[in-house]
């Protein structure tokens, strides 16, 4: 266009239509339009390269943040050692012989065979069951190596003197050269507490045991303990590697459509994912829904393979989402693949998964 306009504006000169143009340069007033638009252009493309420029900055950021995110997402609690004791004998081995030998439980509350019925009694067999299971692995423990032990208990808070005493006698017969270590005792850890301990950078082991044995008629015995550490120390601990709890999310379930498939994108190796453990059958009505999203989402989730602990060990107790995070390592362990994870705890939902091997940050 510019170059028809000079042009256009030589041949008028040259015409003599308009005389007050022969005062003029020729070629001054011919290159006009083309000097013009040269400058027109070289304007626009450097506004275009400074929001250019400015748009690859706000992609760059993006991905970093992205990246971020994810990483932070993919963060774990390595599990160096764990142990847990259900109704019934429902174990992983248990599970992978299939859903037709497994009578249904839901609803009924169920007693682990063999435990006493004294409180105290209780306490100390359940105790002692759980601390012989790990001592092989307390034996590789490092001098100076610090341990902060949570005993989760559903015991009466008048009986927590009687249960500290239980604590030491049994960890004094599987441990008499160790230190006596500091003992935290609880009625409730939130499932969110994984995400605290990461974000609290803290070296120290954390030794969780679970003591669900005083549900009466409203919820079943689980017994279970976890050596757990964190991701970023797996070569200075210098344990064993049974497992990886990731960093849970709180899921809203009415949400399920966009919170499940933001947690499925953030997660590693999802594509080898083919079993699901929930803790408790409110999950049941939303089976059908997680399946077809996590396909959706190249997640090859399998009906067949679709757990819920209480229709294997009866109701669900205060300590669910704790014996369903042991069950599922056991399960990863047997089964050699990552497991997705849903439990309810302290009024919220929580999604995870758990995996085998080190974790992403020391692979």
């Amino acid at each position: 266009m510019a170059a028809l306009a000079g042009l256009l504006v030589f041949l008028l000169f040259a015409s003599g239509y308009l005389p007050q143009l022969q005062a003029l340069n020729i070629w001054v007033l011919s290159g006009l339009p083309l000097l013009v638009w040269v400058l027109a252009f070289g304007a626009r493309a450097y506004f275009f390269g400074g929001a250019l420029d400015h748009y690859q900055f706000l992609h760059e950021q993006a991905e970093a943040v992205l990246r971020s995110w994810q990483q932070w997402a993919q963060r774990s609690l390595v599990v160096h050692a764990r142990c847990v004791l259900l109704p019934d004998q429902v174990s992983a081995r248990v599970l992978v012989q299939g859903k037709d030998n497994l009578p249904a439980r839901q609803g009924q509350a169920l007693r682990i065979a063999g435990l006493p019925t004294c409180v105290q009694a209780r306490a100390h067999t359940g105790l002692r069951l759980l601390l012989a299971a790990m001592e092989a692995i307390f034996q590789k423990l490092q001098p100076g190596q610090t341990l902060h032990v949570t005993l989760l208990s559903d015991v009466p808070p008048d009986q927590y003197e009687a249960l500290r005493s239980a604590w030491q006698h049994q960890w004094s017969a599987v441990m008499p050269h160790w230190p006596a270590v500091t003992l935290a005792l609880s009625a409730e850890l939130p499932y969110q507490w994984i995400e605290e301990k990461l974000k609290s950078g803290c070296p120290a082991l954390e030794l969780i045991v679970v003591l669900q044995m005083e549900g009466g008629a409203a919820y079943s015995d689980g017994l279970a303990v976890l050596l757990l550490g964190p991701d970023g120390l797996v070569q200075a601990a210098n344990l064993p590697v049974q497992g990886c709890l990731s960093r849970p999310m709180s899921l809203e379930t009415d949400k399920l459509e966009s919170e499940l498939p933001l947690f499925l994108q953030t997660q590693a190796n999802m594509g080898q994912v083919t079993t699901l453990l929930a803790d408790s059958v409110d999950w049941q009505t939303l089976n059908s829904k997680v399946l077809a999203i996590s396909n959706a989402e190249g997640v090859p989730l399998s009906a067949e393979q679709l757990w819920i602990l209480e229709s294997l060990c009866g109701s669900p107790g205060p300590f669910s989402s704790w014996l369903t995070a042991a069950l599922a390592v056991e399960m990863t362990e047997h089964q050699g693949r990552t497991l997705l994870v849903l439990s309810k705890g302290s009024g919220r939902s929580w999604i995870s998964t758990v995996t085998t091997g080190e974790p992403r940050c020391n692979a």
